[in-house]
């Protein structure tokens, strides 16, 4: 576990992971408790609890720890992420060294300035930061500690191998995990307590599904066009089921080649084709053909496709726009929003660098999580299906399973216009 103090003078990833380095190498000579508090409202610096102190208590401790007359149980985050400084050597800092850690440390640093603006609120925190080590075998071991066990929550691990060796063996299973990065399918790690943060892409599918039923008018025809790539077979998977039971009456096809697809169109109504394909052959023969299809015959297509094609430059295709494209995505971050520029620029007078999408996630996490645990204490899971959340990059409503836990359902739409994607 590592020990570190809040960062209050300018510090660039590089200085901060080798303070948490030097951290841990510490530590492993002499093993201490290390708790993290943000500054409280006031700006008082944090206080670190070791075995030898943490029975002493301040004044201002004591203050903190009441709220309206009544005394309420510290709030304790443990924060665990992939850092792997086990690889590194503080002396010596690599290219390697920060590659390797730079999930961890960008997710950690959002979370801390997401955890400080709401200690300038008046609220206290008690955040463990530990080592991952990108380890199964480590995470079962993390997963029994005295230091997890006391926790109020647990944010991370973060890679699917480190969630199902952590939440199997962590002994106080009413304590909420946090999923704060992987998507992947929540089932398959069948537990209960998991909050996953990150849409996986059956909610992306479901979310399609919802807008195609909205769009689909009497006379329209649904497609569902089966590319043979991984992401298509993924995306479309029980999307004509999710169809069918949001609007039975929708007329819906399932094709898997483009002779099909062209056999099936109809110039009566609108075609709404969904299609999974983010395979560049798939999708180049998709589109050249609608293409060609709209020079040969009166066609309305209206396109909805996998989220990664925010990621895919479809400027090549003159006629792509006309087709209404479609997608669904896990942020609504506009980097021209003033509140996302003033956090953006606090962040670099902090850290030095610019925030990534995992900082932005990390700075969400925090001010979500950390506004519960003011708010309800240990209280947390049963707010959690009652209480929204938009912020800077992602937003969270909840559904819960006994075979899924907490799973986030929020995404957004983005619709192509000119040279790219923008959100509805």
């Amino acid at each position: 576990m590592i020990s570190v103090q809040n960062h209050r003078q300018q510090l660039s990833g590089n200085k901060i992971l080798v303070a948490l380095a030097c951290a841990l190498t510490l530590g492993a000579c002499s093993p201490k408790v290390g708790v993290l508090r943000s500054p409280d409202h006031r700006g008082n610096a944090g206080k670190t609890v070791t075995p030898e102190n943490k029975s002493e208590s301040s004044d201002t401790d004591e203050k903190l720890k009441e709220k309206g007359g009544e005394l309420v149980i510290q709030n304790n985050i443990a924060l665990v992420l992939p850092f792997q400084l086990n690889k590194v050597n503080p002396a010596a800092l690599s290219k390697e060294d920060i590659k390797r850690s730079a999930v961890a440390l960008d997710f950690y640093q959002g979370f801390q300035l997401g955890l400080d603006e709401l200690a300038e609120e008046g609220t206290v925190f008690g955040l463990d930061v530990i080592d991952s080590k990108d380890d199964p075998s480590s995470n079962v071991a993390i997963a029994k500690s005295e230091t997890v066990s006391g926790a109020s929550i647990i944010v991370g691990p973060v890679y699917p191998k480190e969630i199902q060796a952590f939440g199997a063996n962590l002994t106080n299973k009413n304590v909420l995990q946090i999923n704060p990065l992987a998507a992947t399918k929540a089932s398959t790690f069948n537990l209960e307590n998991l909050v996953s943060l990150t849409p996986s892409i059956d909610t992306h599918s479901k979310a399609i599904a919802v807008k195609v039923a909205k769009d689909f008018n009497s006379g329209d025809l649904v497609i569902i066009y089966n590319a043979s790539d991984n992401s298509s077979r993924q995306f479309l998977s029980g999307l004509a089921g999710y169809l069918k039971a949001i609007d039975p009456t929708i007329t819906l096809v399932s094709v898997s080649s483009i002779s099909q697809l062209n056999e099936q169109l109809s110039t009566s109504g609108a075609n709404l084709i969904v299609t999974g394909a983010t395979d560049k052959f798939q999708l180049r023969t998709f589109l050249d053909n609608l293409e060609k299809k709209t020079l040969e015959d009166y066609y309305t297509f209206k396109v909805y496709g996998h989220p990664l094609w925010d990621r895919i430059d479809f400027s090549k295709y003159s006629s792509f726009s006309t087709f209404n494209p479609t997608i669904t995505s896990e942020t609504h971050l506009t980097a021209w929003n003033s509140q996302i520029k003033k956090i953006k620029d606090r962040y670099y007078s902090i850290y030095g660098v610019n925030p990534s999408n995992h900082s932005y996630k990390g700075y969400d996490a925090a001010k979500y999580f950390g506004a519960l645990l003011d708010k309800y204490g240990a209280d947390v899971a049963s707010k959690l299906l009652e209480e929204e959340y938009k912020g800077i990059f992602s937003s969270y409503k909840f559904e819960f399973s006994e075979d899924e836990g907490y799973v986030n359902q929020s995404v957004s739409y983005k619709t192509y216009k000119g040279s790219g994607f923008e959100l509805n």
